[in-house]
């Protein structure tokens, strides 16, 4: 199995790539996938057409502020990009079996993927809004997941049994979403 692994000064740059396009107005989802694309698949162009698939996974999904993040949803694709089969001859458990890693990752970096529990907090070091951190820090999270995936060298049945547990994350149905950008 081909496996990615980056450097520290190749994670760094991520970060600081993602808050440059954040700081344009792009929003998480394309800030990520515009970061991350040329780290993750720097073989292929980012197409307008997987900017455009991309760009509605913002704001917690489709800017409703009540789902996951972009930076969870993000790493997804880009693991999908990766790691998903293209035809049912292919593996159709292991990308979705290494996202349930991600996730985990995710949580344990976060503490919940919801988009308005995420942004209710304070910004922190890596960036003037608590967006931006959370960008920043998701960006670094997926080249830090790929480098996990790489350094483990699971087999197989190891990868696919893995289980998510999510009974710490807070129910996302019961948050009630902050407003969104685009309502005015």
């Amino acid at each position: 199995m081909e496996y990615l692994s980056f450097t520290k000064m190749q994670i760094e740059n991520v970060g600081k790539t993602v808050l440059d396009l954040h700081l344009q107005q792009y929003h998480c989802s394309e800030s990520l996938i515009r970061a991350l694309w040329p780290f993750i698949i720097p073989e292929e162009e980012l197409s307008p057409r997987i900017l455009k698939i991309a760009m509605p996974f913002r704001g917690g999904l489709g800017a409703s502020m009540s789902s996951h993040c972009g930076g969870l949803t993000i790493g997804f694709m880009l693991i999908g990009a990766v790691y998903s089969r293209t035809d049912l001859a292919g593996d159709g458990r292991l990308a979705p079996a290494f996202c349930r890693q991600y996730w985990k990752m995710f949580l344990d970096e976060f503490g919940t993927s919801n988009c308005t529990l995420l942004r209710g907090g304070k910004p922190g070091p890596e960036a003037p809004s608590r967006c931006g951190c959370i960008m920043v820090r998701s960006a670094q999270l997926v080249l830090k997941f790929f480098n996990k995936i790489h350094a483990e060298n699971q087999d197989l049945d190891s990868i696919y049994s893995f289980k998510l547990d999510r009974t710490k994350e807070p129910c996302h149905e019961q948050v009630i979403p902050m407003k969104s950008s685009d309502e005015k």
